[in-house]
């Protein structure tokens, strides 16, 4: 057998040690095939991971160092991530762990049941600060969370009861949703003449600003943009095409007139400007629990 399928053979040795949990036998497999010059990310971590059940945390470390130094794919980088907080927690570094811990959320992994039930992470929970921790991981998670912008449209996420402004005749039923990691809410639209609608609304930093996609069942879509919160209301602009092909705009509004309360007004206009004309204008009243 020539070196390069020994070599072969050795790795697929170690890799069914690996797989059987024979760690003892898989770390001597691994690091006879390995030595110190490989570039094998994912044969470093499994070296790494059968260190760390044996209780050998500094060299399991070093060997997800090694991992991460030779360009792993995201899925073997977020693994090492969260191994490497598992070592510092079982070593009682919390500081340490937490560090690593925030870095896994934007590899696409969600730590966060692994920081609530695993028992690698009991030094981490027992933490004075675990609050804290807990928090930034969330973040790291769910980065819109930390994003105060997109969380200006708050106020409208609820369960109403929606009705002519000015009146009580009721127009339709409407339950808005954080959706996404809070990255977006989500509106669906029952009218009370059975017509229905969904709306998707977000923060675009990228513009700085809010949009808002609609469609609904009598047809559409509809684009809302450049929204933004001032003067307690969220102010869309719009765009669209009338029956006769002309450019039509209009201002879509929501007005925060208090935790129970929500005015939804929209206006068009065929003659840039000169005439403006109501679309509609609700009144969105909460749903008492």
């Amino acid at each position: 057998m020539n070196a390069l399928a020994q070599k072969k053979t050795d790795l697929q040795t170690a890799d069914s040690l690996y797989v059987l949990r024979q760690w003892k036998a898989a770390k001597e497999s691994y690091a006879h095939h390995l030595k110190d010059t490989s570039t094998n990310a994912i044969a470093w971590n499994r070296l790494g991971y059968s260190n760390q059940n044996l209780g050998l945390y500094d060299e399991a470390l070093k060997d997800y160092q090694k991992s991460l130094a030779n360009q792993p794919s995201p899925p073997v980088r977020s693994i090492v991530f969260v191994r490497t907080a598992m070592i510092y927690s079982l070593m009682n570094k919390t500081t340490e762990a937490a560090d690593w811990l925030v870095k896994v959320g934007p590899t696409g992994y969600n730590i966060q049941p692994d920081l609530d039930t695993s028992a690698a992470f009991k030094n981490v929970r027992a933490a004075a600060n675990y609050s804290d921790i807990k928090k930034k991981v969330y973040e790291s998670v769910y980065p819109c969370a930390a994003e105060p912008r997109a969380h200006d449209f708050d106020f409208w996420i609820g369960e109403w009861d929606v009705y002519q402004t000015g009146g009580k005749f009721l127009v339709g039923h409407s339950s808005v949703q954080s959706i996404s990691g809070e990255c977006a809410i989500l509106e669906n639209w029952t009218s009370t003449q059975a017509q229905t609608g969904k709306s998707i609304n977000y923060y675009n930093p990228a513009t700085g600003r809010w949009e808002q996609d609609w469609i609904g069942s009598g047809g559409g879509p509809q684009r809302y943009l450049n929204g933004e919160y001032k003067d307690n209301a969220m102010h869309f602009t719009y765009e669209s095409t009338n029956a006769n092909g002309q450019k039509v705009t209009g201002n879509f509004k929501f007005y925060n007139i208090d935790k129970d309360t929500v005015r939804q007004y929209q206006d068009v206009n065929n003659d840039d400007g000169k005439t403006v004309t109501v679309s509609y204008d609700f009144t969105y009243v909460r749903k008492k629990q």
